[in-house]
């Protein structure tokens, strides 16, 4: 399967290469050297981890209640990225059929829709590309692949692995990561376990080993099942993983 074909592969233990969201950030980092974490990889998610994904979808709702239609964040982006997105990033969909269709059932008429697919093929788009990382993420990421550590990026994502590498690059990340699956390659999105399963075979260590960084509270609750132990950044209250992090830097410190 191409999802588990690695893109890049480390050699000699070197490779080769802002949320939107209201949060609870205590920090449960580690107090004593024997309470740090001891992983030989970690894997990242990439949305809302490495970099803010929440512009568009706010985008979205404002134009959607400027129309009329009422709706809030939480309800309104979390249905569209669970009942249909998550179907886009398995290959199983179309994006603008599902757009379409969620728009459609959210109550919007045919001229609403028309209105936003117009706004959004320019404003989606635009953010995509001026994506910016989080604060901290490009120094920790580069210490903790000099470390030698492996690294990997998990992209729920409509396009292949090798668009989410462009991305990556864009936001200073180039070949920072051994590997980086998609999860159109594999047709499986989190918290699918194929995802988690995928991941460890590419990083081929055994999960206890391996850490994932990760905001979404399904995907960390999915990862913990996996056996991964699991990190907490940039997520809501109530997210239950092994560490919760205030900034993305803390990793330095709970991974030394």
């Amino acid at each position: 399967m191409d999802a588990l074909r690695p893109l890049f592969h480390c050699q000699s233990g070197v490779a080769p290469f802002r949320g939107g969201r209201e949060l609870s950030r205590a920090s449960t980092l580690p107090a004593s050297p024997q309470s740090r974490l001891a992983v030989d990889a970690i894997l990242f998610d990439t949305a809302d981890v490495l970099y803010d994904a929440t512009d568009w979808p706010r985008t979205l709702v404002r134009l959607v209640n400027h129309l009329g239609v009422a709706v809030g964040y939480d309800g309104f982006v979390g249905r569209w990225e669970r009942d249909f997105l998550a179907e886009v990033h398995r290959g199983r969909r179309e994006y603008d059929e599902a757009f379409q269709s969620f728009l459609l059932s959210s109550g919007l008429s045919w001229a609403q829709i028309d209105e936003i697919e117009a706004a959004s093929r320019i404003q989606r788009s635009h953010f995509q590309r001026e994506a910016r990382p989080l604060s901290g993420v490009v120094r920790t990421i580069a210490l903790l692949r000099d470390s030698g550590l492996r690294l990997a990026a998990w992209a729920d994502s409509p396009y292949p692995a090798a668009i989410s590498i462009e991305r990556l690059a864009r936001l200073g990340l180039q070949g920072m990561f051994c590997e980086v699956l998609s999860s159109f390659d594999l047709e499986a999105a989190q918290p699918d376990p194929a995802c988690y399963r995928a991941a460890l075979a590419a990083l081929q260590r055994p999960a206890d080993r391996v850490a994932y960084v990760g905001h979404d509270a399904v995907h960390l609750s999915a990862a913990q099942d996996a056996g991964f132990r699991t990190i907490a950044f940039n997520h809501r209250s109530g997210a239950n993983a092994d560490f919760h992090l205030a900034a993305f830097d803390d990793l330095l410190s709970l991974l030394a």
